[in-house]
C-alpha cells in the first residue's frame, strides 16, 4: 500500500469519526448511533456499491456515467490494485467514447511490468482498442490483443477486440469464428452483445452474405433496446 492510499484511508476514517461526533454533539446522544450507521452505509457504498454500479453502467453502454464513477473510485482508492483497476476501466470508457487522448494518458500512468496477469491483459486490450479506433496500426493492434488473449483467453471483451483486429487486417473468416465463440462462456453484457452482432453484420457484409448481415443487424437492434 502506497503512502497516498494510507492517507486516503486515514482521511476517510477521520471524516467518518468527525461526522459521527459532530452529529452527536449537535443533535444529541441518539445521533451518535445514527451517524455511525450513516458512516457505515457510506463506506459500503464506496467499497461495494460504487464499483458494481460503474460496471453495470459500462455493461449497459452508459460509458460516460461509468467513467465518472470510475474516476471517483480512482480518487478514493485505498489500495494500489483498486486504483489500477479504476484507471484501466476509465481508459476503456474513454476509448469507447472515442476520447483517445485521455485514454492514452491514463494507460501511460501504468507500468506494464508492475501489472499482474489480469491487469496486463486489460492494459494490452485497451492499447489494441485505441490503435483500432485510431485506424493507424491494425497489425500492431492484433499483436497486442493476441498477447492479451494468451494471458486471459476466457474474457469476452478481449475476444471481441481480437475479432475486430482480425477483421481490420482482412482475416474475415477468422474474425467471424472469434465473434461466434464469444458466447461460449454464457450470455454477454447487453452492450457487448449488441457490438458483437453489429460486427458480425459487418463481417458478413464483407463476404457478400447480405441475409446473414441483416439478421445480425436486427439482433443488434433488439439487444440495444
Amino acid at each position: 500500500m502506497a503512502a497516498r492510499h494510507v492517507l486516503r484511508l486515514a482521511g476517510w476514517a477521520l471524516a467518518c469519526v468527525l461526522g459521527i461526533v459532530a452529529l452527536g454533539a449537535a443533535l444529541g446522544p441518539a445521533w451518535f448511533l445514527i451517524g455511525f450507521g450513516g458512516a457505515t452505509l457510506a463506506t459500503v457504498m464506496l467499497v461495494v456499491w460504487l464499483p458494481r454500479s460503474a460496471h453495470s453502467a459500462f455493461g449497459h453502454g452508459r460509458h460516460a456515467r461509468a467513467a465518472r464513477r470510475y474516476r471517483v473510485i480512482q480518487a478514493l482508492a485505498f489500495s494500489v490494485r483498486r486504483e489500477r483497476a479504476a484507471i484501466l476501466s476509465r481508459a476503456g470508457c474513454f476509448i469507447t467514447l472515442k476520447r483517445l487522448e485521455p485514454a492514452e494518458r491514463l494507460l501511460d500512468k501504468l507500468v506494464p511490468a508492475e501489472l499482474d496477469v489480469a491487469e496486463r491483459a486489460v492494459w494490452l486490450n485497451n492499447r489494441a482498442c485505441a490503435l483500432l479506433e485510431a485506424g493507424t496500426d491494425p497489425h500492431g493492434a492484433l499483436a497486442m490483443v493476441e498477447e492479451a488473449t494468451a494471458l486471459r483467453p476466457d474474457v469476452p471483451a478481449v475476444q471481441h477486440t481480437r475479432g475486430l483486429a482480425l477483421l481490420a487486417v482482412g482475416r474475415i473468416d477468422d474474425a467471424i469464428a472469434v465473434f461466434d465463440g464469444m458466447r461460449s462462456g454464457g450470455e454477454l453484457a447487453p452492450s457487448l452483445e449488441a457490438e458483437r452482432c453489429r460486427d458480425l453484420a459487418s463481417a458478413w457484409d464483407r463476404k457478400g452474405q447480405t441475409e446473414y448481415a441483416e439478421d445480425y443487424r436486427q439482433r443488434a437492434l433488439q439487444v440495444a433496446r
